[in-house]
């Protein structure tokens, strides 16, 4: 993780062309901080030009640079760049071309891999003549978390760069001014332009909808099916999104609120009834929903899509629909008792209590997967939660208390949930265990363990659960353990 703090930092320039800028200086400087760089495989220049491509480590097949074209390099024979990059296959760093004539990359034959893990900008830009970089089309990314451009190349068709895998990943995508992009660029969309997407499958680059009060002009949108990066929705008259109602996947960008519905008064459903995945490649899926309409609700599908993946609220003011049918045709109940819950509910939607008396009717939750509500155990005589085996979330809206309580089980030494991940409610807490046996989490260790099993931070008989790690600790731990063998 320490590599990820070492940022080359970008900035996104408004109002509509947005550009990811960098300093080569400090670019230089990052690349030689780089682990593992072999100090005779480096190049050690900010440009390929005739002064400096000599320096190029002709014999290595992995080299550490910044390696740049810019107009310097256009008086450079082809041949030249073909016998000097012909063993190259593995660059630690960035490529970018700007400014050129050269009309292809293919001197760059056996390139196979790009390890940019300083996040140092990529750039394709401004070259009026260049017609073919089919050699990034099968490229193997080993970090898909550095900003890419690809701007202004008036004969470039670059459309198979975003279909492919190469860059499948990436959520910092600006493509724009091509011969031909990927899908559409993403701007400030409202009333006035919205008739300019209406052939779009896809949006890359932030995107803002604002200041809209014409809902049906947005119907132009409905072929969207992915949306790569962030989306800000807000001043609108809008009652629903219905008009995405065709959006499959979102992937988010850093830092950054992904996706940011605000300041639509109106607004009482969310209406992204195809979206299957929201997306960050290396932090939370960032959402905000905020001053919509008192009555906003979620579908317990839309919310399923949000506790599958890594989401991360600042706001959600949301409840829950009150629709118990599913388009997947899983069973939906309502909770009202332990004792009047049908046997094969897969979901449950309402706050579960779980209390003394109950113990019998646990059986009944083996098959659920989903609470739409809180989970509360108290005052059982249960020894462990071997019920809910196939319990994923449990997520709490329009509510403050805990998404999980264990509370009071003088009995219980076992609360595992090994499919449980990212339990969720507004509140500060999402899991409340205490009063419960007193071995039942022996260690530090343990109840540090436990959180991150299910994916949220733990308060543990009113303390936060955490583990300062130590050798001796360590140790010992280590010879508690099972299975292992003595080494003679």
């Amino acid at each position: 993780m320490t590599c990820l703090l070492l940022l080359t930092l970008f900035v996104f320039i408004p109002p509509i062309y947005t550009v990811y800028t960098y300093n080569a200086t400090d670019d230089m400087a990052l690349l030689f901080e780089t682990p593992n760089c072999d100090s005779q495989c480096r190049f050690n220049a900010s440009e390929v030009s005739l002064d400096t491509i000599d320096k190029w480590p002709v014999n290595c097949s992995e080299v550490c640079a910044i390696l740049k074209f810019t107009s310097s390099s256009n008086i450079i024979p082809y041949e030249t760049l073909k016998s000097t990059f012909r063993n190259f296959r593995i660059l630690r760093g960035v490529l970018r071309v700007e400014n050129t004539t050269l009309t292809n990359l293919s001197f760059f034959g056996n390139l196979t891999v790009i390890s940019n893990i300083n996040k140092h900008v990529f750039s394709i830009s401004y070259n009026p003549k260049l017609t073919d970089v089919s050699v990034l089309f099968t490229i193997m990314n080993t970090y898909s978390n550095y900003p890419v451009q690809f701007i202004n190349n008036p004969k470039l068709d670059i459309s198979q760069l975003c279909v492919g895998e190469s860059f499948f990943d990436f959520d910092m995508f600006y493509i724009v001014n091509n011969l031909k992009d990927c899908g559409c660029t993403g701007t400030i969309i409202n009333n006035a332009n919205v008739i300019n997407f209406k052939n779009c499958t896809s949006i890359f680059g932030p995107t803002e909808i604002s200041n809209a009060t014409d809902a049906s002009k947005f119907s132009v949108l409905s072929r969207v099916k992915n949306i790569t990066g962030p989306i800000s929705i807000h001043n609108t008259n809008f009652e629903n999104l219905s008009f995405l109602s065709k959006v499959e996947s979102m992937k988010g960008d850093v830092n950054v609120v992904n996706l940011d519905i605000h300041d639509s008064p109106n607004m009482t459903r969310l209406g992204l009834e195809s979206l299957m995945s929201v997306y960050n490649i290396e932090d939370w899926f960032r959402v905000n929903i905020e001053n919509v309409h008192p009555d906003f609700c979620l579908t317990m599908e839309e919310m399923q899509v949000f506790t599958t993946f890594n989401t991360g609220y600042v706001k959600l003011e949301a409840k829950y629909c009150n629709i118990t049918t599913r388009k997947d045709g899983q069973k939906t109940c309502l909770f009202e008792s332990m004792s009047a819950l049908d046997n094969d509910c897969v979901h449950i939607l309402g706050n579960v209590i779980i209390s003394s008396g109950d113990e019998e009717y646990t059986g009944k939750l083996s098959k659920v997967t989903r609470i739409y509500g809180s989970l509360s155990i108290t005052n059982t005589t249960l020894k462990n939660l071997e019920f809910l085996g196939n319990l994923t979330n449990v997520a709490v809206l329009n509510d403050t208390s805990p998404a999980i309580l264990i509370d009071s089980n003088p009995d219980i030494s076992d609360i595992s949930l090994p499919n449980m991940m990212f339990p969720y409610t507004s509140g500060p807490n999402r899991v409340v265990i205490q009063n419960n046996d007193a071995n039942l989490f022996p260690n530090p260790y343990e109840c540090d363990q436990y959180q991150n099993s299910v994916g949220a931070y733990v308060l543990y008989n009113g303390a936060r659960c955490v583990y300062t790690y130590n050798a001796t600790d360590d140790m010992a731990l280590l010879f508690e353990t099972e299975y292992c063998g003595t080494v003679l």
